[in-house]
């Protein structure tokens, strides 16, 4: 005769998964508050943690069920403080970035969306709808990916043009293809430009290389309904500084353009999580961030401070400087907060139109996740900013 099942039995099995729950949990708490200088692999997890933190509700939840059912039988009672402190620093982690992203999208007006929220991480991208050479430097081929507006016009039209991240030394322009179909949809086209990366130094190259670009685009505006006095630089991390530094050293003979260029002024510049002071970056930041200026300007800082100036952002701020977009995250871990907080500071007191907008609980390149509310928030500031200095008109919205 089989004994009747007794719920008991199981004690053993759920005592051992109360104390693994809460080792589980430590770990992803430990990924979640990661600090500057851990591996690039935790940054990375990082930075998906705090874009989807709900996520965190189901340890969370998970821990405390297990935790209430085995201590309540009076067995593994020690379990129950260490378990609960678990618990607790789950939800903090899980509700602390949600609540701030609201917040910020409250006092700004822009709405969020938990279906977008639910999306894959990365979802369907377009491809570009055409692919072109627009120069040739040094026996490198530079290329530019071209998407444009389904909706066809005979009015031109403002475009952004892209410069990928990447630390100067790695990154494509493919990864415009995250932005392509937001900005294209509201009648932008949208060129991704190369830029040449190290090795060898490209400091005094790659913002050459990009002027060249913005001339080949002016060049052959008409050919894709372009505007050429409307264009925006638009650059995430590295692309960032160089999108500000040669909207702002336009005609400094000191960085000339890679190819034969007239005017490469720019109408706006749109900058995410970029350095704007390299001799600040360099002192503040960890030996890979330090290995990588040394990389792009081809020498240390020590001996070479003019040169580290002349690359930054911030020595070229003035009046005529176009109206800029800045947004950061308030705990990246690669560029600090204050790179744009500075910056933001040089253009106010050179009286440029610009906004800075942090997201508090944000790491770097929090925008790359389709969905998530940092991305949500990001589109949103975004389009604004472009409708206020490069409206397109009576372009139809979706």
């Amino acid at each position: 005769m089989k004994r009747p099942f007794r719920l008991s039995r199981l004690l053993p099995l759920l005592a051992f998964l109360a104390l693994l729950n809460p080792v589980g949990g430590l770990l992803l708490v430990a990924v979640f508050f990661a600090p500057s200088g851990t591996p690039p692999l935790l940054h990375f997890l990082k930075g998906i943690l705090r874009e989807y933190s709900l996520v965190l509700l189901l340890p969370a939840l998970v821990t405390a069920l297990l935790t209430v059912y085995v201590t309540h039988s009076g067995r593994w009672t020690w379990l129950r403080w260490g378990a609960w402190a678990v618990v607790l620093l789950l939800l903090y982690a899980a509700l602390t970035p949600a609540l701030s992203a609201w917040r910020m999208a409250r006092t700004h007006g822009i709405p969020l969306s938990f279906r977008e929220y639910f999306r894959p991480l990365v979802a369907d991208r377009p491809l570009p709808s055409q692919t072109v050479r627009f120069a040739t430097v040094e026996g490198v081929d530079l290329h530019a990916d071209i998407f444009l507006p389904d909706v066809r016009t005979s009015d031109a039209r403002p475009a952004v043009l892209y410069l990928h991240g990447g630390g100067w030394s790695g990154g494509e322009r493919g990864y415009a293809r995250a932005w392509a179909d937001f900005l294209t949809s509201r009648g932008y086209p949208v060129i991704s430009l190369d830029y040449r990366l190290f090795p060898p130094a490209t400091g005094l190259k790659a913002p050459g290389d990009v002027q060249c670009g913005i001339a080949w685009v002016k060049a052959h505006a008409a050919t894709y309904g372009i505007d050429p006095a409307q264009l925006v630089l638009f650059g995430e991390s590295a692309g960032g500084h160089l999108a500000t530094l040669v909207a702002y050293a336009t005609g400094d003979s000191r960085l000339p353009s890679s190819c034969d260029a007239g005017d490469t002024s720019v109408k706006a510049v749109i900058s995410f999580y970029a350095p704007s002071d390299l001799a600040g970056h360099a002192t503040r930041s960890g030996a890979d961030s330090r290995r990588n200026l040394e990389g792009f300007t081809g020498v240390p800082l020590e001996g070479h401070e003019d040169l580290y100036a002349l690359l930054s952002p911030l020595t070229h701020v003035g009046p005529e400087a176009p109206p800029t977009l800045l947004v950061h995250g308030g705990a990246d871990s690669e560029v600090p907060l204050d790179a744009s907080q500075a910056l933001a500071t040089r253009l106010g007191q050179a009286r440029v139109p610009h906004q800075l907008f942090t997201l508090p609980y944000a790491e770097h390149a929090f925008d790359v996740w389709d969905g998530g509310f940092g991305r949500q928030l990001a589109q949103a500031l975004v389009g604004r900013f472009l409708q206020q200095h490069v409206p397109v008109g009576d372009h139809p919205r979706p």
